[in-house]
């Protein structure tokens, strides 16, 4: 099989940065060349061409590794088809093989959408899983932001290995996690909305890949042992899917999220003007019209985060002084993995805390 140059694959970002080593000092022995003789003014000419093209490739294959390195690290673009603007409206595909599982086990799971596409899910199971046991694990979701993926979500959050240092520690118990595509409908943001007589992207989380989950896994039936996570765009699902639905969660976290709807051209029109569907999809109207249900809500946002920072403040000044929601707001870092990636390892303690995982 050959090489696959991914945007955010290491074959590229290898490939980058040895031709950005390599050219420049293919510049140093072109200059240290022994010039042309002086009247041959044709030579000479594309000697000079020749060198300044070699400078200019140089400077363009260090800042391609440079872009590489920081888009890998923060997930600005997610594949080739972001980048350029490409509609790419292909299932996504996950190859376990590249991803770091922990002393855990990774699976993909084929779940078909509403539309009859079948998507991959990415299934993490703890250390000690047995398939022919009758013992039941808990579930924790974990939905990406947007654009993304499971597979970059999984990776840049390094959760195999750090869910795998909990439960070997003993700081938690075994636990399964889900981590489902909410693209159903590329290119468009769904926010995690049943859209009318559109992607059915509520259901889709709440109940088409826990009901494939149940199927295939020893796991709890949905319920207090079922959590919700997000990043970004996944937060903000997070937060109002729990909120939505207290007796299929017992707790949410939301990392850099939103607490209330919003439509732009990547969205549509979500809602058809329909002002009781918009409510339904809001956390802090769900919030205000029901509280917390028996549910707990636990909020992480930086203050530098132009995206999350202020809807978190508003949400955690909805529920001041409410013991079931909790807000870590911390003073660096801005909208992407690099910043949030480290609270990962809280968000599951908060988890146990919570009874989450039994």
């Amino acid at each position: 099989m050959g090489i696959v140059f991914e945007l955010t694959g290491r074959p590229l970002q290898v490939m980058a940065v040895i031709a950005a080593v390599a050219l420049p000092l293919l510049v140093v022995y072109l200059w240290s060349r022994r010039r042309p003789h002086p009247g041959n003014l044709a030579r000479r000419v594309l000697t000079v061409a020749g060198r300044l093209l070699v400078v200019l490739l140089a400077q363009v294959t260090a800042m391609l590794a440079l872009f590489l390195y920081v888009n890998d690290e923060y997930d600005f673009y997610a594949s080739w088809s972001d980048l350029l603007g490409i509609q790419d409206t292909s299932p996504q595909n996950i190859n376990v093989a590249q991803l770091n599982a922990g002393s855990g086990r990774l699976e993909k799971l084929p779940v078909r959408t509403d539309a009859g596409v079948v998507d991959d899910v990415l299934v993490w199971l703890p250390p000690g899983y047995d398939a022919n046991t009758a013992a039941k694990y808990p579930v924790l979701e974990f939905l990406t932001g947007q654009p993304s993926s499971p597979s970059l979500l999984f990776s840049h959050f390094n959760f195999g290995t750090v869910a795998s240092e909990a439960i070997s520690s003993g700081r938690m118990k075994p636990f399964v996690a889900v981590l489902p595509p909410i693209m159903i409908s590329p290119p468009r943001d769904t926010e995690c909305v049943d859209v009318p007589h559109g992607p059915q992207a509520s259901s889709w989380v709440t109940h088409t890949v826990p009901d494939a989950v149940l199927s295939r896994f020893h796991v709890e039936p949905m319920g207090s042992h079922w959590s919700i996570m997000g990043f970004s765009a996944g937060g903000q699902c997070a937060a109002k899917l729990l909120l939505r639905y207290p007796t299929r969660y017992g707790a949410a976290v939301a990392l850099a999220g939103d607490y209330e709807p919003y439509t732009d051209d990547t969205t549509g029109d979500l809602f058809g003007n329909d002002k009781a569907l918009w409510n339904e999809n809001s956390a802090r109207w769900l919030y205000r019209s029901y509280g917390m249900r028996g549910t707990k809500l636990l909020m992480i946002a930086s203050k530098q985060d132009g995206w999350s920072a202020r809807p978190t403040q508003a949400m955690a000044k909805e529920a001041h002084g409410d013991p079931h929601v909790t807000t870590i707001m911390f003073p660096v870092g801005g909208h992407n993995y690099h910043t949030y990636a480290p609270y990962l390892p809280q968000s599951l303690t908060w988890l146990t805390t919570q009874g989450a995982f039994g």
